[in-house]
């Protein structure tokens, strides 16, 4: 597979899956532009990165933000690739969520993703080719307690990627989601402890979390000419965990 010529944009791109997915796109011959809230946190993610990407700093939740960066995007000639992997998460049993933290978990995670995903799918028309990667979870498709939010922005991901897919197909850009079980990152380091980490392995038949590399390739090939006739799919890359039930004899201990 190969991405020669083509212009990749990954939200969340200093975070350890946007830096991963970064890293394949430009091992695959694209072009990459990483995207975050910050610049010390691009700055930081650069230093991981091949020579030759660049970075701009906008939060996907402001408009007017994403607007004038898809716009100077534009104007550099646009952007082919989308992968949206901002997010944010925070833990708590659903009667007891602060609403803020409930309003700003769907701004970043749903409503940030529909900015972008509106913003590129019409230069990704304008071409006449596009691909849009969300990242999703497996949490978008089952009810996870204690972190409802997240799972809430990750169902609705799900169905903004099939609605990209069913009204932009055909104009030549197809959208699909990748959906990992907990990927070992600096995030879930931070909200997920030793029993949470016990409580997937016991149910997931390849006992471990997935990888930033494994999400990177699945997104690397969903943006590729070899996946052109892949469209509205949720590509769960879990271990087997959404394909398996209880597991007899798996310990959570």
């Amino acid at each position: 597979m190969t991405l020669a010529g083509k212009r990749a944009l990954v939200t969340g791109g200093a975070g350890g899956v946007g830096v991963a997915c970064a890293r394949a796109l430009v091992e695959a011959g694209a072009e990459v532009v990483i995207a975050d809230a910050t610049q010390a946190a691009c700055d930081a993610a650069l230093e991981r990165l091949p020579g030759g990407v660049r970075a701009v700093v906008f939060d996907v939740s402001d408009r007017k933000a994403c607007e004038k960066s898809f716009a100077d995007q534009a104007e550099a000639g646009g952007v082919d690739i989308l992968v949206t992997s901002a997010a944010i998460v925070k833990a708590a049993p659903i009667l007891e969520f602060d609403p803020e933290d409930w309003t700003r978990i769907l701004d970043v995670n749903l409503t940030g993703t529909f900015h972008c995903c509106q913003l590129a799918g019409r230069q990704m028309v304008e071409k006449g080719w596009g691909r849009i990667v969300t990242i999703s979870s497996v949490n978008g498709q089952i009810a996870n307690a204690g972190r409802g939010a997240y799972s809430c922005t990750k169902g609705g991901v799900d169905m903004l990627t099939r609605l990209l897919a069913a009204e932009l197909g055909d104009k030549g850009v197809t959208a699909n989601a990748v959906a990992p079980i907990p990927v070992d990152t600096p995030m879930i380091l931070n909200v997920h402890g030793p029993k949470d980490r016990a409580a997937w392995y016991a149910q997931t038949p390849n006992p471990r979390y997935a990888r930033p590399e494994e999400v990177a390739s699945a997104v690397c090939y969903l943006a590729s000419e070899e996946a052109g006739f892949v469209n509205g799919h949720i590509l769960n890359v879990d271990g087997g965990f959404m394909a398996a039930g209880v597991l007899p004899g798996r310990s959570t201990s």
